[in-house]
């Protein structure tokens, strides 16, 4: 909660719509954190600096799998070999300078397992053939 003091007369409506607060002009009302938003954005002044509670979203089912993925396919790619241990696992600062997560180094192996797989099979998509496609009869 935190108090806010408004200029002009002003309605500030909550951040989910479920709650308003009406202002006169000079008149100072607490507010909860689902108003600050708005009110910040019509105008009040906060009597105190505010402190806004940061919610981290749940990250979606397989989205640091396939980050670990590309960000494996890069160095490999890249092919730096400041960006692998001497086993030839990619290093946990080069994985996290391309991903925004928390990963383990069970993470970075899978990955790295996956990674190297599909970089191996993009080579092999260029088959030449020694006869053509088409077959023609007389």
């Amino acid at each position: 909660m935190a108090t806010f003091t408004a200029t002009v007369p002003t309605r500030v409506v909550s951040d989910n719509g479920s709650m308003c607060a009406n202002f006169q002009a000079g008149e100072s009302k607490k507010l909860h954190q689902n108003f600050f938003t708005a009110a910040i954005a019509a105008g009040l002044v906060p009597e105190d600096p505010l402190e806004f509670k940061v919610i981290q979203e749940p990250e979606k089912p397989g989205t640091k799998e396939k980050n670990l993925i590309e960000a494996c396919k890069t160095l490999i790619l890249k092919a730096d070999p400041n960006d692998f241990t001497v086993v030839g696992q990619p290093r946990a600062a080069s994985i996290k300078k391309l991903v925004d997560c928390r990963f383990t180094n069970q993470d970075v192996r899978r990955a790295f397992e996956e990674a190297m797989h599909e970089v191996d099979q993009d080579g092999d998509n260029d088959k030449k053939h020694s006869e053509p496609s088409i077959s023609t009869t007389e």
